[in-house]
């Protein structure tokens, strides 16, 4: 084994020890933990980074080894991701459009698995598919609970503009017989309404 390899060889084995850290990957053997580092390319940010975009295809999933990343629905964060935290993998395994954006809020480290070497793993390592669904169900957004619906009100004021004068002969009127200005109005709107509607209520 040349240098490169050896060298190689030693990074993929500090990812295995470094996934080891995580209660996510506790139920993983060593050789699946080395199997995910070798299906993965390891890099890091040393500020603000977006890792996948809100409504893009989706081409790889992401583990965060170190740092936080936010999840943001439009201009609206949802969610904070830590470390051990499986990003985008929903999107991927289902082929639909990212549902949210997820930029790191600082220095990072991730490690980027692509489409196809993910398929493999999970066909390999069934712990894989295990955490990925509890990852999908741990950040799947509540559901609010159903607002009950507003009864409508037996009144309202009506929003008109009329002439003075003759809001002022109404209130006459109505007073001189006897009823108040607001049974007038309901009366008076009764019969226009019965006079011209064509529609059943």
């Amino acid at each position: 084994m040349d240098a490169e390899a050896k060298a190689e060889a030693k990074t993929q084995k500090e990812v295995a020890r470094r996934l080891r850290e995580f209660t996510a990957f506790d139920d993983f053997s060593d050789d699946e933990l080395l199997r995910i580092a070798r299906a993965s390319v390891r890099s890091s940010t040393s500020g603000r980074w977006p890792l996948i975009y809100e409504k893009t295809p989706s081409d790889a999933c992401y583990i965060l080894l170190s740092g936080e990343a936010g999840v943001y629905v439009g201009q609206d964060r949802v969610a904070l991701l830590g470390p051990g935290e499986v990003i985008g993998e929903s999107a991927l395994r289902h082929g639909k459009l990212r549902s949210a954006t997820v930029t790191t809020t600082g220095p990072a480290e991730v490690l980027r698995i692509e489409r196809d070497n993910l398929a493999r793993l999970l066909d390999e390592i069934p712990a894989l598919r295990e955490t990925m669904t509890a990852t999908v169900a741990r950040h799947a957004p509540m559901a609010l609970p159903e607002q009950p619906v507003k009864p409508k009100p037996t009144h309202c004021r009506v929003d008109a503009l009329v002439p003075t004068d003759l809001v002022e002969r109404f209130e006459q009127v109505a007073n001189s017989a006897g009823v108040s200005v607001s049974a007038a109005l309901e009366d008076a709107l009764t019969w226009w309404i019965g006079r011209n509607s064509t529609v059943e209520p």
